[in-house]
């Protein structure tokens, strides 16, 4: 009996192990569901507690930036719900698309009569009641867009031609953008997702070493040209040279969050959110809370994003598809850079940059984004085999 090349190719057919599935369970991961919420609920309450006075001095009323948040917040929710039900295939097949939509939306702020400018930086586009910053979507779909293009390139990874090349292109097109803005820390902020994610993604670390010195030579003139961006290094450096001027943010939230001591002064008693603290309900939040909350609050919100990040990267870690684990990385990093670049500055370990603590800073773009990216995290964790 002789066999031919068609019944040997059956036979291997029927012998091969079938293809394994990505499947979605209803099970999302209990804990960063729990962390989502604590952290949001925390961000509803404290900028209540801090947007008082400045919302009353700017508008005549108390309780309207509250209000603003918390609808956001409500939009943030359906936003995680239907992420939640996004899976891993769907976004990695779309992923270029994803990208597309949001990139001339960042371009759309540097429009005259389309972007609006608030205190020097033009980020928004004016949509009714709200605005939207189109900056805080650009980070989840540069994740979305490295991910897949690691995921399509992982057998030639390793040449920077593939690698390298194209991922600090679109950044370079990226930061030319955020720059116009301008917008240094979101720009700094997805250098170094790009960075780790490259590393992540099995591009060796030694290849990394020139973009890696490039990006930091370009960071360091972007700084010594720009008088003010100099001015707040140079504050960072001895913030009591002036203490009137550039130095004062990072004096006055020193002063707010070394007052709380271990135990704070309590829920509602800060002093430095009614007139003191600059901007106490968006980039120095962390100074009201440490001083209302002291050392232990504040330690306890630390406490938050690092189990969080562990559950992010748990879920990378036990993915079966490399997209999805790149993916739950790049997602991680996001909330976890984000909010040590901002607690870095508050505690004066870091030159003072407009960037907001991740699920409790006042802002619309902020919290519907980071609750979008809670619920990607949600989806690729229900994709999980095991617990």
């Amino acid at each position: 009996m002789s066999w031919t090349g068609s019944d040997a190719r059956s036979i291997e057919a029927a012998l091969a192990l079938p293809r394994v599935a990505v499947r979605m369970s209803d099970r999302p991961d209990p804990w960063v569901v729990g962390l989502v919420a604590i952290l949001t609920v925390l961000g509803l309450i404290f900028v209540f507690d801090a947007s008082t006075f400045v919302s009353n001095y700017h508008f005549g009323d108390g309780y309207r930036m509250i209000l603003k948040h918390a609808v956001s917040a409500s939009v943030g929710v359906v936003l995680l719900w239907i992420c939640s039900r996004c899976p891993s295939d769907f976004l990695k097949r779309r992923a270029y698309w994803i990208f597309a939509v949001t990139v001339p939306l960042v371009a759309a702020t540097l429009i005259p009569h389309v972007g609006i400018e608030v205190n020097g930086a033009r980020r928004w586009i004016p949509f009714g009641l709200f605005n939207l910053q189109p900056s805080e979507f650009i980070k989840i779909s540069y994740v979305i867009l490295l991910a897949a293009w690691l995921d399509r390139v992982h057998d030639r990874v390793r040449n920077p031609l593939y690698s390298i090349l194209p991922v600090m292109t679109v950044f370079g097109a990226i930061g030319v953008m955020l720059l116009g803005q301008p917008d240094f820390g979101t720009t700094a902020l997805l250098g170094g997702i790009a960075v780790l994610m490259l590393l992540l993604g099995g591009v060796p670390w030694w290849q990394l070493f020139v973009p890696a010195s490039a990006m930091g030579a370009a960071g360091f003139y972007l700084i010594w040209s720009s008088e003010y961006r100099w001015n707040r290094v140079m504050a960072f450096v001895d913030p009591e040279k002036d203490p009137l001027g550039a130095g004062y943010h990072l004096l006055q939230a020193l002063t707010a969050f070394g007052s709380g001591g271990l135990t704070g002064q309590g829920l509602g008693a800060s002093t430095s959110k009614s007139g003191y603290l600059p901007e106490p309900h968006t980039d120095f939040i962390f100074s009201v809370i440490g001083e209302e909350t002291g050392l232990i609050g504040s330690a306890s919100i630390v406490l938050l994003f690092g189990l969080l990040a562990w559950r992010g990267f748990r879920i990378a870690h036990r993915h079966s598809e490399p997209f999805a684990q790149l993916l739950a990385a790049g997602l991680t990093l996001i909330i976890v850079l984000q909010a040590m670049i901002n607690i870095g500055v508050v505690l004066g370990l870091l030159p003072t940059k407009g960037i907001g603590l991740p699920f409790i800073s006042y802002g619309g773009s902020s919290i519907m984004a980071f609750l979008a990216i809670g619920g990607l995290l949600l989806s690729l964790s229900r994709e999980l085999r095991e617990r």
